[in-house]
């Protein structure tokens, strides 16, 4: 039997926790018959069940606490989860009109693309089937982006479709393949900030696994982002 992913609590604020997800674990239930199908009696990693466990193990009541966004499964990085259904509420408000509306949440993450960026400026925006991301330059092999919209497989499609240059290892965007890192894709949630009330936060999301295999070249040996790829990071990006 397949062991069970490691999941952990990187913030608990009043109002919400960053967890940080790993690879191979589902943010919402996925097609139970084509799960069975092809993984049989195998225990089906859901985010909030890891997320309750590890609140359990922590001596914390999450009986309340609800996802607010996704990432893709075998997409890495940061989640916030919402501790009420007020806080869900308001921070689902932002998502959908954005600027001040609701609880300000700005998510920001890492690619690593497989492609030539020469003629790739140092930011820009893109814009791609109604999906729109702002993105900052780290170097050839790979950007920072931070969501506008936020559409299924976002990042990925306009990647590999908008722009040519898809994501190191995701094989359904003919990423090239990286075997040593299994299904976890070059793509990784590395920032989330908030501002709660007059409280503004920022959370860095080190990376857990596939330091080795995809991201030795942007992370330290404990997994946290170098200092170039952390500045951009935390750099409040003035866009429209």
């Amino acid at each position: 039997m397949a062991q069970r992913p490691l999941l952990r609590f990187l913030e608990v604020c009043k109002t919400y926790v960053v967890v940080n997800k790993p690879a191979g674990v589902f943010s919402q239930l996925p097609d139970i018959v084509k799960w069975r199908q092809n993984h049989g009696d195998e225990h089906l990693p859901l985010l909030m069940d890891l997320v309750r466990s590890c609140a359990q193990e922590s001596g914390l009541e999450s009986s309340e606490w609800r996802t607010v966004h996704r990432l893709d499964t075998n997409v890495t990085g940061g989640l916030l989860i919402a501790k009420d259904k007020n806080s869900a509420a308001h921070f689902s408000k932002n998502l959908k009109k954005g600027g001040n509306s609701g609880y300000k949440l700005v998510r920001k993450y890492v690619a690593l693309i497989d492609g030539a960026t020469r003629n790739l400026p140092t930011k820009g925006v893109l814009e791609h089937n109604g999906m729109k991301s702002w993105f900052r330059k780290i170097d050839s092999g790979a950007l920072v982006l931070q969501l506008c919209t936020g559409k299924k497989h976002q990042i990925r499609l306009q990647l590999a479709r908008g722009l040519g240059v898809p994501i190191m290892n995701d094989i359904k965007y003919r990423g090239k393949q990286v075997r040593s890192a299994g299904h976890q894709i070059g793509l990784h949630s590395a920032l989330i900030q908030t501002q709660v009330g007059l409280q503004k936060r920022k959370h860095l999301i080190p990376v857990d696994s596939g330091r080795t295999s995809l991201w030795a070249n942007y992370v330290d040996e404990t997994g946290n982002f170098k200092p170039a790829v952390q500045q951009i990071l935390l750099e409040d990006w003035e866009v429209s």
